[in-house]
C-alpha cells in the first residue's frame, strides 16, 4: 500500500471570547493556524494527515470543541508522500 498525505484547510467560526482556547486545543490536535485579519471570530486551520478519514475525524473532533460554531472544509489535496521528496521543476 502506497503511503499518501492528504492536506485541508478549514474555515473554524467560534465565538470570538472561545478563540485563545481554541487555539491552544487546535494546536493540541496537531492543527496550524494561519494568520488571518479580519472577523476575529473565525481562523483558517490547516491539517496534514495520512489518509482522508484522518482528516474527516480532525474535522469533526474541531466541530465538537467548545465554541465552535463550525469548520467547513476549504481545500483538500491527496498526493503519495514519496512526491513530497520530489525536487520540484
Amino acid at each position: 500500500m502506497v503511503s499518501e498525505v492528504h492536506i485541508s484547510s478549514f474555515i473554524v467560526h467560534a465565538a470570538a471570547n472561545a478563540i485563545p482556547d481554541l487555539t491552544a486545543r487546535l494546536l493540541d490536535l496537531d492543527c496550524e493556524i494561519v494568520p488571518a485579519r479580519g472577523d476575529e471570530s473565525r481562523l483558517i486551520v490547516l491539517v496534514e494527515r495520512a489518509s482522508d478519514r484522518a482528516v474527516a475525524d480532525t474535522l469533526d473532533a474541531i466541530n465538537a470543541l467548545p465554541g465552535v460554531y463550525s469548520a467547513l472544509p476549504v481545500y483538500h489535496h491527496a498526493e503519495p508522500a514519496a512526491a513530497l521528496a520530489e525536487p520540484m521543476p
